[in-house]
């Protein structure tokens, strides 16, 4: 079509041009790098926090800092920032656009992780009487940068998923924000590979073997070293993310329901795509009924309170809240993430849990003796009392490797394979099915086995969370994830992608204090495992009620409706009455994706 006959369509036929570029474009590679990069510098972050805690703590013990819990004070602040970047981005995303911010929230987490990294004691010294004096304290100074970092992989979450999602071709966006998300599985594998690497090259440089004696200062001298380049490390991802990021203009998605400027988005379509029938040289380059800033966010304000009151939307918020909530509370609730949790498993039934100080951990000057409560929190190991700072930290990095990542990455593989032949509501059941039965089984292993604990028990229990892993990735971990970015307006989805995100922090922020005084004993884990199955049986009667946003191919070729004029209208197809029928019905067959157009269409129905 010449470019002057593209200016005299109508806004609606715009639009329908505009579905039809982003279904045959190709974006997919430098889409997947774009978010994967930005998802692999903000997972390497949040868990490189775990693999430098037992270094940390071992150089510079908590010693009731920051409250009586150091680790969970910071672990907490992390939660709080991340809840605040996700509905600050989410909100910030609808009103001003995705590309504005689609990199900022990354310079945020390479300030933070400076800052982390450059953390200090300041100067030291020996009072009379043993203790130490210090003109800083390194915990304040994690904290603050710790909620900053929160901030920033918070706000990561709903700017990746929105732009993800609208620049990709229809049939490709399940697997592609699969791809996408699986990003996260292979940053917790980088982190402790990254760990080991760091903990054997400086070990190696200062001249140490892994067994040499723990004389105090020269092993603190390597540890204060591995757990700064750990945390550092992630600079590196987050550069070449914020490179990536330049290379991805503003959706057009945006432009066209938000902004209301087809023309904008048409022309930024036709320089990335070098579209020759976009509107590239001609004289006008916005539509006449585009909005001004201050029209967006009055229509955003007004408009948003009835849709969350009137419109199918707002019961898709309620519920895929509550889904993320409880999810995140089964997740932390079990310290899936822990090296406390890790080392119960992988705990040796025959060993004594008393406890033999190293020569470090006596040092007046770093750990004020024995008046240090926390004297020995950076071993997540009780029945191993004698093990050096350079076997726990390998010791935690193999358990994470072999029980977690493997199985968060099978998942990921998993998924990618089955989402476009699986209504993603029925995954989403009988992965939470499955979890159930898992948690069921693991805590009746669990609390029959606490009197007498035996070898085999603890490999079933190991093989059984690595399950768990696999199951959590393929189901609920990421198909939320997705779903969100699905079941909302483009005006909204950002704000209620962030609010059903930041609403599942809330419930981890509530639950891991509970956590942390429950214990870290066979029996407290077993009765968390008991309790994650109600949470399980919860996740599975909501999912029940949200709706599909697939259907079975139909026998028309979908082919045909690129032969249509772009001055016709294209009414959306048919969608499954209430997405509750034929459930199990063709299960494998391959599906048909609805587009964004049709699921928007479906969330803004009247209730």
């Amino acid at each position: 079509m010449p470019k002057v006959l593209f200016l005299f369509l109508t806004a609606p036929q715009r639009r329908i041009r505009m579905r039809k570029i982003i279904d045959h474009g190709r974006l997919v590679k430098r889409l997947w790098f774009v978010g994967a990069s930005g998802f692999l510098a903000t997972g390497y972050s949040f868990f490189a926090s775990n693999v430098s805690k037992p270094v940390l703590y071992y150089v510079y013990p908590p010693c009731g800092r920051l409250s009586s819990n150091a680790g969970m004070v910071m672990d907490e602040l992390t939660l709080v920032g991340a809840a605040i970047g996700m509905v600050g981005a989410g909100v910030l995303a609808d009103l001003y656009g995705r590309k504005k911010l689609y990199g900022f929230e990354l310079a945020l987490l390479i300030i933070a992780t400076l800052g982390l990294i450059e953390a200090s004691e300041g100067f030291q010294s020996q009072r009379s009487d043993g203790s130490s004096d210090r003109t800083m304290d390194i915990y304040s100074w994690l904290a603050w940068w710790q909620f900053w970092l929160g901030v920033a992989i918070g706000a990561e979450h709903p700017l990746v998923a929105i732009i993800t999602a609208e620049w990709v071709r229809t049939k490709s966006r399940g697997r592609m924000l699969a791809a996408v998300f699986a990003a996260q599985p292979v940053a917790r594998l980088a982190a402790y590979g990254v760990g080991l690497a760091v903990l054997k090259g400086v070990s190696s440089a200062n001249g140490l073997s892994p067994d040499a004696a723990d004389d105090g200062e020269v092993w603190k001298h390597v540890a204060d070293q591995v757990w700064r380049w750990v945390r550092g490390f992630a600079i590196l991802p987050a550069l070449v993310a914020v490179g990536f990021r330049f290379t991805i203009p503003e959706s057009p998605l945006y432009y066209a329901d938000i902004v209301r400027d087809t023309i904008r988005g048409l022309k930024d379509m036709a320089d990335i795509y070098r579209d020759k029938k976009g509107p590239k040289s001609a004289a006008k380059t916005t539509d006449d009924e585009s909005l001004t800033a201050y029209e967006r966010y009055r229509k955003w304000r007004t408009n948003g309170i009835a849709t969350l009151r009137t419109k199918v939307a707002g019961q898709n918020l309620v519920r895929l809240s509550l889904l993320w909530v409880l999810t995140d509370i089964a997740w932390y609730c079990l310290a899936l993430e822990s090296p406390s949790a890790m080392a119960t498993l992988w705990a040796d039934p025959s060993a004594t849990t008393a406890t033999t100080p190293s020569a470090a951990d006596s040092n007046p000057l770093t750990t004020n003796g024995t008046s240090c409560p926390e004297f020995l929190s950076w071993r997540s190991d009780p029945t191993n009392p004698s093990t050096s700072v350079y076997r726990e930290l390998e010791r935690s990095a193999t358990r994470f490797m072999l029980v977690v990542s493997i199985g968060s990455i099978l998942g990921s593989l998993a998924l990618m394979i089955v989402i476009n032949r699986v209504h993603r509501r029925v995954l989403l059941m009988t992965t939470c099915c499955a979890l159930a039965a898992l948690f069921a089984v693991s805590g009746s292993v669990l609390l029959g086995t606490r009197a007498s604990p035996s070898p085999e028990s603890r490999i079933a229990i190991d093989v059984l969370f690595g399950l768990m892993h696999f199951l959590f990735v393929l189901g609920p971990r990421t198909l939320v994830l997705i779903m969100g970015v699905e079941l909302f307006p483009t005006v909204y989805r950002g704000t209620f992608y962030g609010l059903a995100a930041a609403a599942a922090k809330v419930g981890a922020i509530v639950i891991r204090p509970i956590i942390g005084k429950v214990g870290k004993s066979d029996m407290a884990l077993g009765i968390r495992l008991m309790v994650a199955v109600a949470l399980m049986v919860l996740c599975v009667a909501i999912s029940y009620f949200l709706p599909e946003v697939q259907r079975e191919r139909r026998t028309a070729d979908v082919e045909s409706s690129s032969q249509e004029s772009d001055g016709e209208t294209a009414a959306p197809s048919p969608a499954l009455p209430g997405g509750n029928k034929g459930m199990f019905g063709k299960t494998f067959s391959k599906l048909e994706t609805m587009t964004l157009e049709e699921l928007e269409m479906m969330a803004l129905k009247e209730i």
